[in-house]
Formats: C-alpha cells, sequence, structure tokens
C-alpha cells in the first residue's frame, strides 16, 4: 500500500468519526429542549360563575407571558388536591399536585364575595420552591385591564419582585343595579397534538435506533466477510494487489458505516427510552371526585391519559 493509499484511507476515517460525532451531538440535542409546564387551574371559590371564568381568562392570558409551556386545567386546585389525598390548604399540597400532575408550575385563584365586591387571591406553585401570593380587590364591571393591574406583580420572578405598592383605595361603591352581562374572551384549550409529544417522539426514536443499530450490525457482517477475503486473496501479480486495494477500501467504507449505524442507533434508542418514561410519567391517571348538586352523589374526572 503506498503513501497515498494511506492518506486516503485516513482521510476517509475522520470523516466518518466527524459525522458519527455530528449524529449523536443532534440527537442528544433535543433532551436538553425540554420545556417548562405550567399547568392553569380554574378559578374557585364563592364568587358567580361568569366572574370565576373571567378571572381564569386573566390568568391563562398571563402565564403565556411566562418562559414555558402554558396548558389548561378542567378541575380546581381544591377538588384536584382532594382526589390527591391532601389538605389544599396544608403547605405541601402544591408539591403533591405538581409530582401527580407531571408539571413544573401551578397557577390558580380563589374569587370570594364580599360585600358587593370580590376578593381574589392568586397562588403560583413551582417544583421545590415556596408557594407565592396576591390578592386584589375587584367589582363588577371592572376591565381586564384593572383586573391584570392587581395580579401581575405574582407573574414576574422571583428574585426581581419588589414590595407591592399600597393599594389604591377603590371608589365608593355606587348603589346597587341591574347585574351586567360579562362578556368572556374564550380559553383555547390546549391542542391535542402536543398533549402526547414525548410519546410520538420518543417512539420515533426508538424505532430510528433499531433501524440504524441493525443496518450497522449488518455492515459489521459484511466487513468481517470482506476481511475474510482479504486475508485468504493471493497476491501474485499487479492484478491481485489491485483487487486487493479494492477489497480493503470496501472493508474500511463498511467498518467505518458500521460504526456511525451502531453509535447513532445506541444513542436514539436511550433516547427513545428517556421520552417514553417521560411520557408515561405525564399522562398517569389521577381520578378527581367533584359533587352532584343537592348533594347527591360524586362525579369522577379523570386527570391525565393512557
Amino acid at each position: 500500500m503506498t503513501a497515498n493509499d494511506r492518506s486516503r484511507r485516513a482521510i476517509t476515517i475522520l470523516v466518518g468519526l466527524s459525522v458519527c460525532v455530528l449524529i449523536v451531538v443532534g440527537l442528544a440535542r433535543p433532551a436538553a429542549a425540554a420545556s417548562h409546564k405550567i399547568l392553569v387551574l380554574p378559578a374557585e371559590g364563592t364568587a358567580d360563575a361568569a366572574t370565576r371564568a373571567k378571572l381564569t381568562t386573566q390568568l391563562v392570558k398571563l402565564a403565556k407571558g411566562l418562559d414555558g409551556q402554558v396548558a389548561t386545567a378542567e378541575a380546581t386546585f381544591a377538588d384536584t388536591a382532594l382526589a390527591v389525598g391532601c389538605d389544599p390548604q396544608a403547605p405541601g399540597c402544591s408539591d403533591a399536585v405538581i409530582a401527580t400532575l407531571g408539571v413544573d408550575e401551578l397557577v390558580w385563584a380563589t374569587a370570594t364575595k364580599d360585600s358587593g365586591q370580590v376578593k381574589v387571591v392568586v397562588r403560583r406553585a413551582t417544583k421545590g420552591a415556596a408557594t407565592r401570593e396576591v390578592s386584589t380587590t375587584i367589582v363588577a364591571g371592572d376591565s381586564a385591564d384593572h383586573i391584570d393591574a392587581g395580579i401581575a406583580p405574582l407573574f414576574t420572578p422571583a428574585s426581581t419582585t419588589t414590595e407591592p405598592a399600597a393599594p389604591t383605595p377603590n371608589p365608593p361603591v355606587a348603589p346597587p343595579a341591574p347585574p351586567e352581562e360579562i362578556v368572556l374572551e374564550p380559553i383555547a384549550a390546549p391542542g391535542p397534538p402536543g398533549e402526547y409529544r414525548d410519546r410520538n417522539v420518543g417512539i420515533a426514536f426508538a424505532t430510528g435506533g433499531g433501524v440504524a443499530l441493525v443496518l450497522g450490525l449488518a455492515l459489521w457482517a459484511s466487513y468481517s466477510s470482506l476481511q475474510d477475503s482479504i486475508d485468504s486473496h493471493p497476491t501474485n501479480n499487479r492484478s491481485d494487489f489491485d483487487d486487493l486495494q479494492s477489497l480493503e477500501d470496501r472493508a474500511a467504507t463498511y467498518a467505518i458505516a458500521g460504526d456511525c449505524l451502531v453509535l447513532a442507533g445506541l444513542a436514539a434508542g436511550g433516547l427513545g427510552t428517556y421520552y417514553l418514561y417521560r411520557s408515561y410519567n405525564q399522562h398517569r391517571i389521577a381520578v378527581t371526585p367533584a359533587p352532584i348538586g343537592n348533594g347527591a352523589g360524586l362525579t369522577l374526572t379523570i386527570l391525565g391519559g393512557l
């Protein structure tokens, strides 16, 4: 084998190894891009349903300004805590709910009637951190901007939150007027395509990894067969040497391609297993009981999926 042939084979091997590294890095990158999951639960309390629905709409709008993937829930925090088996007022209950639902953050509110006004307490719980809260008072007919101004400080980073200024006194309450119709902004339900994203990505990685691994093993088998032919190849004349050189080049190509496919297959299979496990944790089933009117029984709401 001449010096030029050795140089050509060395360059081929280096290029093949570089491709392997790029494949593995490209497959590993999605694992670092896991999004921060924020779940907004419906407002609860003694306020009327229209006021609670409007407050929930504002919570969703403010939560979408945070860094993360925002979704909405059907059950309130109190109902979910009951299903999990903890006291909604207990300090560690929000952590139990977060762990059960497989999210990173919870946002919910309590709206309570108080002498013609509504006292609102909004809470934001993050995994592994103390629950933060802010309170304000609203009246019928308050604009969305007025509601936002009272609860917006809760949606700033904890490290930059300043002491809230003294609340501005509410104007004198006018004599009772006929109830006003509150126009609600529709809340966009979380789209189903993203609900099982981790599972679909896991299946795709696992399938692709299996195919790459099988192809890599097949190329290794071909390389082994060629190596046997190289070892027993005659070297009697120039034609034999040329044929031997061709076999060595093919064997080197099969070996490099086999190495790349096996490495890529193992990496993709590992990532697929990780995504499937994470999807399993996110879609565990939690049964939430809710009372039927007049106390006649209970309905069961299933949180999560199969």
